[in-house]
């Protein structure tokens, strides 16, 4: 791979983590419609046990069915950034989440549901903006009896 400077490396840090607390926020504060929007058009949400959202569409359908169970109260909490550029010019990522989150209004329980990883790539549109191209989940530790309201690849056709 050629050689990245060291200011690079610092500002692209800076924009993925700056994409990671955008995703949080806009689900932590019932903006989860503009979530497909930090996907690439064809990107992948997914999780580990196989369970998948691909293209814009297919993860903006998951938030809107997702909506359709009520109020939920959420706070994600991501740490543990660490990033490796390709030589594709995408990057591999993963970090950790913490995540609190009960159905209905708070306040809640500070108990947390789940602690997971979440592997990532991350790839740059037209305009330079840093997207998930990919996004997979796999949960670490959970709370007795979680479960997510999350039905990705709910409306897609198995194949």
């Amino acid at each position: 791979m050629g050689e990245i400077s060291h200011q690079s490396l610092l500002l692209m840090r800076l924009e993925i983590e700056a994409l990671n607390a955008e995703f949080a926020y806009l689900i932590d504060h019932d903006q989860s419609e503009k979530v497909a929007d930090l996907f690439t058009e064809d990107g992948v949400y997914g999780r580990s046990t196989g369970a998948r959202s691909s293209g814009r569409e297919a993860i903006r359908e998951s938030y809107r069915r997702r909506k359709e169970h009520g109020a939920r109260t959420a706070r994600h909490i991501f740490t543990n950034l660490r990033l490796v550029p390709n030589d594709d010019g995408l990057v591999a990522g993963t970090c950790i989440l913490t995540l609190f989150a009960r159905d209905g209004l708070p306040p809640h329980p500070a108990d947390p549901l789940v602690v997971a990883d979440y592997d990532d790539i991350y790839q740059r549109d037209e305009t330079g903006r840093w997207l998930f191209k990919q996004r997979i989940v796999s949960w670490i530790f959970a709370r007795e009896g979680a479960s997510s309201p999350l039905a990705l690849g709910a409306s897609e056709k198995r194949q």
